[in-house]
């Protein structure tokens, strides 16, 4: 299971959105600082903003920012609104079948997915993941 480039780069955006909160971030900006090219940027923005994700102010002062705090907002409804309807993200809540199979290919969408609506974009946003300590394994002899 995986999830298309589009998604990944509206989670990477959305992520340094989050980080700015609740500045407005220019998409030159973005282009610059998550490697995504402008045009994919700009893209991307348009369709978070039709998603009511994002607003997208014109101007000198305008850009791009969270409609609402990073801690309000999951991952999941970013993939929500760039997967296709039929991606299983879109039935995750509606577990009825009674066939075997089908029960288990939604379980394992179901582990894959789960993540995603577990974690908000406070969890992911840049400065969040600088901030936490680096985990080390030890090992016992």
């Amino acid at each position: 299971m995986w999830l298309n480039q589009r998604t990944v780069d509206a989670i990477r955006l959305m992520a340094e959105l989050s980080a700015r909160w609740p500045k407005a971030v220019k998409a030159a900006e973005l282009a610059a600082i998550t490697g995504i090219t402008f045009l994919n940027v700009q893209k991307t923005a348009h369709a978070l903003s039709r998603a009511g994700l994002i607003e997208a102010e014109r101007g000198r002062y305008g850009g791009l920012r969270l409609v609402r705090a990073a801690d309000e907002m999951k991952v999941a409804e970013i993939v929500r609104a760039f997967e296709p309807a039929d991606c299983p993200v879109n039935f995750l809540a509606a577990d009825q079948s009674r066939d075997p199979v089908s029960r288990l290919i939604f379980r394992a969408h179901r582990g894959f997915f789960q993540p995603l609506e577990e974690t908000t974009l406070a969890d992911i946003e840049p400065r969040a993941l600088a901030v936490q300590p680096a985990v080390r394994s030890t090992k016992v002899a």
